[in-house]
């Protein structure tokens, strides 16, 4: 569930104390509306009372969203020099909390560290236009007869690749001509060219 703590804030302007609301834990499918704030850049943006002074205040925001296979353990930018010991820890407590769930609400994907709500939301940003590529996609092999796959969202995540793939999974030629195919109709997918690209520089390196 979504949860939020009070924290005593001062202003780096006016020197006004004050109390603010500050968001430690963001789940998707509970609060739509939380979320949106979030993708929207304004997710712990506090306002002194004052001056009217607006500014964000750097927390840890545990994410979870089941729909898209993603748990995002998000740490303020500063705390990258700790990136190794922080991800250990999550790693260890994330499976740790896995023993205690019954068979049926056990994860089979890892969490991912992030520094930085921006980072975060730019690579949520990127997920929607990777999502939007896939449906076109989609819509044109099934039209023009294409193979295609389609992955999970974790493993589309893990490979910082579009969801649906055109040609046969695991046969890289194959998916490299299906992306071939897929951009001689609709060239203007971005995300498959880029693909293709690395696809092929990877075949003139075997």
């Amino acid at each position: 569930m979504s949860a939020f703590n009070e924290i005593d804030i001062t202003c780096p302007v006016c020197g006004e104390e004050f109390q603010g609301m500050v968001w430690t834990a963001v789940h998707a499918k509970e609060d739509p509306a939380l979320k949106d704030i979030l993708l929207g850049g304004e997710l712990n943006l506090l306002m002194c009372p004052k001056c009217s002074h607006v500014a964000y205040q750097d927390s840890f925001v545990l994410y979870q969203d089941s729909a898209a296979e993603l748990i995002a353990y998000i740490y303020p930018p500063a705390q990258r020099l700790d990136e190794e010991f922080l991800r250990k820890t999550m790693l260890l407590n994330f499976h740790e909390a896995q023993k205690l769930y019954e068979a049926k609400d056990k994860k089979d994907y890892e969490p991912i560290l992030i520094f930085g709500l921006a980072t975060f939301v730019e690579m949520m940003h990127e997920e929607e236009s990777r999502a939007e590529q896939s449906q076109i996609a989609e819509a044109i092999c099934k039209e023009k007869g294409i193979p295609y796959f389609v992955l999970r969202p974790s493993e589309a995540r893990r490979l910082a690749t579009t969801r649906v793939c055109p040609g046969v999974k695991g046969d890289s030629a194959s998916v490299l001509k299906g992306i071939r195919d897929l951009l001689a109709i609709n060239p203007a997918l971005d995300f498959y060219r880029k693909l293709a690209v690395s696809l092929e520089e990877s075949s003139k390196l075997v």
